[in-house]
């Protein structure tokens, strides 16, 4: 394993440790080898380039996933016992064993205490958490508490990270607490949300009737007919009467129902139709994976994904990492009864079971929201009118004065420049840049091609990523899958959006 040559690749230079963050636009000699140890290897003979010196013995193996069209090693830093939060190095081989990839977010040895130190305890970790989210013992419950080390600039500190879990309103906080000092270092709302209240049909009784005007009458959502509904067949239930199966269970509902023949006949005002069409569309989007590849070794999730279809008052759904779990409120219509909303949410559970801690910066937090409605688009795009296929979630969006009315399109014509970088900006406005960069890919591509590539370009993402990595992403998915015969078609896409350097 030779070194990278000068002038042979590019490189991002990262802002706090002067350690590039990642390098990119090269493509090694097919190597031989099991993917770990090639990446290893590759490591130590470019450890002075990644400033890796003395930091290699302490990379553990954390994953090695297997993708489509390449495989993604992963190693975390570890210092005297402890993880380092967010210290990971990835390196990304093609299905030749070319390495075309490696991102660094390691931790230099010079700036890593000499003994680890906490004069906190756990409990007072606790309580400190529970104190900055002004928050009582009796309104929360603690999920866990882990020791690690939090970097911080240029600082590394010994740090509790405390999990919070508040059910009025539904909040999940990640809480940093320096180990010493007791101050709070970060804290932030774990949630993957998005707003919005729709009908669960296939996909709505908008697309079924091919129109909206019937189900609205004086401003005011009427019970749509019998002929919106579609009768479906759920698969591979257990034989517990519950909604139970391989992909999905909806045993985190409350009063969940319970039908020993199997018959899931309900109507949109019975209590049990939330979950049945939650579980439908759930399985049907974790089959669809398994359809185009990701199944077996590669299969993207190992569990099934935990749905609680009545989990909260509120006019909002969501995503939480920390459970791993889809929750949809009541308030309004159900969120559970739009499939578009639960194809959405699905999106984020998506990313997270790719890319962990996905959408920790404001453009991966819109790349986020506007896969969601990519995806949801996407899915859906057959079993609507031509009219309603570039629009989300439309029985939600049915008040709405738009036409045809909806929550959000994916056809606006945006580009980066519009995107707000104010502190609080939303990130669903922001995401329709990136959406609509997604839906001009499906539009040039089709449907097979366009998901395959971009649901694959995330296992070489991050946390922090942007729209100019995505890009890369998407284009290196291409290159893995299809020999980059795409790519050109792609850079035209990106470039007319403005997101770049591609």
């Amino acid at each position: 394993m030779l070194p990278l040559k000068p002038r042979s690749y590019k490189l991002v230079q990262g802002r706090h440790y002067g350690t590039p963050t990642e390098i990119w636009g090269f493509r090694t000699a097919a190597l031989r080898g099991r993917p770990l140890a090639l990446a290893r290897a590759f490591l130590r003979a470019n450890r002075s380039l990644f400033q890796l010196e003395g930091v290699m013995p302490r990379l553990r193996t954390h994953h090695v996933i297997e993708s489509l069209g390449a495989c993604h090693v992963i190693l975390q830093q570890r210092h005297l016992g402890l993880r380092i939060h967010r210290a990971y190095v990835t390196v990304h081989l093609d299905r030749k064993s070319r390495i075309f990839l490696a991102k660094n977010r390691a931790i230099p040895r010079r700036l890593l205490p000499l003994r680890v130190r906490f004069r906190l305890s756990e409990a007072a970790a606790r309580r400190r958490a529970l104190a900055c989210l002004r928050l009582r013992a009796a309104d929360a419950r603690i999920l866990g508490v882990d020791r690690l080390w939090f970097p911080l600039e240029d600082r590394v500190r010994a740090a509790f990270r405390v999990r919070v879990h508040r059910k009025r309103p539904r909040q999940e906080w990640l809480v940093y607490i320096d180990g010493v000092r007791g101050t709070v270092l970060s804290m932030r709302d774990n949630l993957k949300q998005a707003s919005g209240t729709a009908w669960v049909f296939d996909p709505s009784p908008v697309a079924a009737l091919g129109d909206w005007r019937p189900l609205v009458r004086n401003r005011q959502v009427v019970r749509p007919p019998d002929d919106a509904y579609t009768q479906v067949t759920l698969r591979d239930l257990a034989d517990t009467g519950y909604l139970d199966g391989p992909h999905v269970s909806t045993r985190a509902t409350p009063r969940r129902v319970k039908v020993p023949g199997g018959e899931f006949l309900f109507r949109r005002h019975q209590a049990g139709f939330v979950e049945t069409m939650a579980y439908y569309h759930l399985d049907l989007a974790m089959r669809y994976l398994e359809s185009i590849g990701y199944r077996g070794r590669r299969a993207i999730f190992d569990q099934p994904l935990l749905v609680n279809a009545r989990g909260t008052k509120e006019d909002n759904a969501w995503y939480s990492p920390g459970l791993r779990r889809l929750t949809f409120g009541t308030g309004g219509v159900d969120d559970a009864e739009d499939a578009e909303v639960i194809i959405h949410e699905f999106g984020h559970a998506l990313q997270d079971a790719i890319c962990p801690d996905f959408g920790r910066s404001p453009e991966a937090s819109a790349m986020g929201e506007g896969f969601g409605d990519y995806l949801a688009a996407s899915f859906f795009a057959l079993s609507k009118p031509a009219r309603l296929r570039p629009t989300v979630m439309s029985w939600d969006g049915v008040l709405n004065r738009s036409v045809p009315p909806c929550v959000r399109r994916l056809d606006e014509p945006l580009t980066f420049e519009s995107f707000d970088h104010a502190p609080g900006a939303d990130e669903h406005e922001n995401g329709k840049i990136w959406s609509a960069t997604l839906w001009d890919i499906r539009r040039a591509l089709g449907r097979a091609v366009a998901d395959r590539i971009i649901i694959e370009s995330h296992f070489q993402l991050d946390g922090f990523t942007t729209f100019a990595r995505g890009a890369r992403g998407i284009l290196d998915a291409d290159r893995n899958l299809h020999r980059g015969r795409h790519l050109g078609t792609l850079r035209r896409i990106f470039g007319a959006r403005g997101i770049g350097p591609v």
